[in-house]
């Protein structure tokens, strides 16, 4: 059995009432609780419960931020362009997009000047008022390792020598 707090399995569990609560919890947990009254109500669902349990723990669990992913997603170069002739293709003036964005009008200037890298919600937002996508994957060039054990390249390989 898993115990509703801590999420550790266990063989005993113990029902106590936490904050007005009443979950079943392992010896450790269970003194962060009373003892609950025998007619008290039980958890409705224990999938739930657990379905939880689970989820918390796959959040909790650590990534490995240099793991090496075949893609990613960027900001297209030419996004100022592609925001611009869409938004004139809709017929729409600069100050329509702001207000269907619910955003300045300077912010959509800088966005069609290319002046400002937008965020991600920001990109989210264009995206979805437009109808476009201005973000796209792109591979992932991976550093060759053998050239590093050999080696590699040094700062005299890129001297021009007479």
């Amino acid at each position: 059995m898993i115990c509703e707090l801590c999420g550790k399995e266990m063989d005993r569990l113990f029902t106590v009432q936490i904050e007005s609560t009443i979950l079943k919890v392992c010896k450790d947990c269970s003194k962060f609780g009373n003892q609950a009254k025998a007619g008290g109500k039980e958890p409705a669902n224990k999938l739930v419960i657990e379905n939880r349990l689970q989820n918390r723990e796959r959040r909790m669990k650590t990534k490995d931020v240099y793991e090496q992913q075949e893609e990613t997603i960027e900001l297209m170069v030419d996004y100022p362009k592609k925001i611009k002739d869409t938004r004139e293709a809709l017929g729409w003036k600069q100050e329509e997009l702001a207000t269907k964005m619910g955003e300045k009008l300077s912010i959509i200037n800088k966005l069609e000047r290319g002046d400002m890298r937008p965020d991600d919600a920001l990109i989210h937002k264009v995206e979805k008022t437009l109808g476009i996508k201005i973000t796209e994957r792109v591979a992932v060039i991976k550093p060759e390792k053998a050239a590093v054990a050999k080696g590699g390249m040094s700062l005299s390989d890129f001297i021009k020598k007479e």
